[in-house]
């Protein structure tokens, strides 16, 4: 169980220049949001875990994690860092929408979006 002492040692400051881009992209929320269940502790904001960064943001109300690496990310190394920073009661995808809406910043940048599933 990950405690939020233990979140909060992985916490780095968003940059300036990221905070810029994100404060215009619609829908994007960068305040703070704390969750705790019964594996951990979780929150938003801007983490560096293992060699990689992980932005943890509100996009239209529903969490958004973006994990950047310097190496192509297979299926294990994305559900250890979907279920070490995403609370359990999720459900969490990796959505391509149309191409002319498609918007990657970095080469391996991966992104696993919140579902409301009824």
């Amino acid at each position: 169980m990950k405690t939020k002492e233990e979140l909060e040692k992985c916490r780095i400051e968003i940059p300036e220049k990221l905070k810029a881009v994100l404060s215009k992209t619609k829908g994007v929320d960068l305040s703070l949001k704390e969750e705790q269940d019964e594996y951990g502790f979780y929150a938003t904001g801007l983490f560096r875990w293992k060699g990689k960064d992980i932005l943890i943001t509100l996009d239209e109300g529903k969490w958004h994690l973006s994990v950047n690496t310097k190496h192509p990310l297979g299926y294990y190394e994305m559900k250890e860092v979907r279920y070490e920073f995403c609370p359990n009661r999720m459900q969490m995808a990796q959505i391509f929408p149309p191409r002319e809406d498609f918007v990657n910043v970095a080469q391996n940048c991966f992104h696993l979006f919140e579902l409301s599933i009824v």
